[in-house]
């Protein structure tokens, strides 16, 4: 017997689509496992987290969030999840923003040295508030994320369509959610 409050996939199809669906089956099965620690996730669990993750710092404060924080450090799993959901061309735009601030696609994992490239390729701490806006456009040059970010943040409602039709697919990994995936 299924209950009312059960969450169910009839219920993710009755929210409109795109975040609203995702931040559904997130609050009802993810966060439930995640709160005993993410190492424990499985597979199917850390790519939702992991995508989350992304979302978040992109809509806060930008790339430069991201790879800042310790969410830079799964930048190498974040570039393979969007493209085991299907899209190819956020993937190839996270990739390219690690090669521009990094040299490299996968973004060192070690928060440390991530931020030391970030500090010597901006020539200070990218979200020093001492700093005006003008000086900071004059120290961030070609290695400024603007362009990605507006790009990633332009792919956002295809890329959440994408992750919640992948979690669909993958229903075996989301067990909190009943019914037929």
């Amino acid at each position: 017997m299924i209950l009312p409050f059960t969450p169910t996939w009839t219920k993710v199809d009755a929210l409109p689509e795109g975040f609203e669906r995702f931040d559904y089956l997130f609050d009802k099965d993810v966060e439930k496992e995640w709160k005993k620690g993410y190492d424990g996730l499985n597979e199917g669990r850390k790519t939702a987290v992991r995508f989350r993750w992304l979302i978040r710092e992109l809509n806060n404060g930008g790339l430069e969030q991201y790879f800042w924080n310790f969410t830079g450090g799964y930048t190498a799993e974040t570039i393979q999840d969007l493209r085991t959901i299907g899209h190819e061309p956020a993937s190839i735009i996270l990739r390219d923003a690690s090669e521009k601030l990094f040299g490299e696609s996968d973004a060192p994992p070690e928060t440390g040295l991530r931020r030391a490239a970030i500090e010597a390729s901006y020539g200070t701490h990218p979200f020093n508030d001492d700093d005006d806006a003008e000086r900071l456009a004059t120290l961030r040059g070609k290695e400024d994320l603007t362009n990605e970010t507006r790009a990633l943040r332009a792919h956002q409602q295809q890329i959440v369509v994408a992750m919640v039709n992948w979690m669909r697919a993958n229903a075996a990994h989301f067990t909190h959610i009943r019914g037929l995936g």
